[in-house]
């Protein structure tokens, strides 16, 4: 049996658009994520039941819903109430708020893990809330939530593969393409996981030295100033 790579190095320019587009979609939805997961957050520590409420539903049901019944409920559901959204818009608005729910509890892990005398002690110093979280709470955070919110972005990345169902042009969906025009399935796909490795790697390398600056940094600004 052989193989021929050159089959699919001869389709560079839909694995090259495939790449591309699997970066954007990370990119945008990875810190859009993010954001949500802090808002929610917010609102699942709530002591008031109105806000922590609808954050608990929301958590949960992403949680335990699979991300492609999302991807075709917003794709294919919408459209019967007027709302037409494009694959790449769909994905950006999946893959964020179910990213969402994952930062939020990774988020509310890290807060419950700051010790009790941090809440009592900004309280008693009559620190607004905004004020303490911000700058008391949030800065603590970083050791606790990075590892775990490192593990959930990389997943919303390999997750993404998922919107090539709905025939967004990101990687796997290229792999398909490629492999529909060339009929060599070993060679596409396993070019396709070496890539996703590769990205893999690349982004745990740079959230390491992302983490490396910001606990130094963190450790340079004294607690007085936080």
């Amino acid at each position: 049996m052989t193989f021929d790579f050159m089959a699919v190095w001869n389709n560079r320019d839909i694995l090259i658009e495939g790449i591309l587009n699997t970066l954007l979609i990370s990119v945008i939805a990875i810190p859009v994520g993010i954001c949500i997961g802090v808002f929610v957050c917010l609102l699942r520590i709530s002591k008031a039941r109105l806000l922590r409420w609808p954050a608990i539903a929301y958590i949960e049901i992403m949680r335990n819903i699979p991300l492609l019944i999302l991807i075709f409920m917003v794709f294919y559901a919408l459209p019967f109430y007027g709302v037409r959204l494009s694959g790449l818009t769909t994905g950006f608005i999946c893959l964020s708020i179910y990213g969402g729910a994952y930062f939020a509890e990774v988020f509310r892990g890290g807060v419950e893990a700051v010790s009790q005398g941090q809440f009592d002690a900004a309280k008693a110093l009559g620190l607004k809330y905004g004020f303490y979280m911000r700058r008391v709470i949030f800065p603590q955070l970083y050791s606790y939530v990075f590892p775990p919110a490192t593990n959930i972005a990389l997943t919303m990345i390999k997750e993404s593969s998922l919107l090539s169902m709905i025939t967004v042009a990101e990687l796997t969906y290229a792999a398909h393409e490629i492999n529909g025009r060339t009929f060599t399935p070993v060679e596409t796909f396993t070019t396709i996981a070496l890539i996703y490795w590769g990205i893999s790697i690349v982004f745990l390398k740079l959230t390491a030295i992302l983490q490396s600056r910001i606990e130094v940094e963190h450790i340079r600004i004294p607690i007085a100033i936080r």
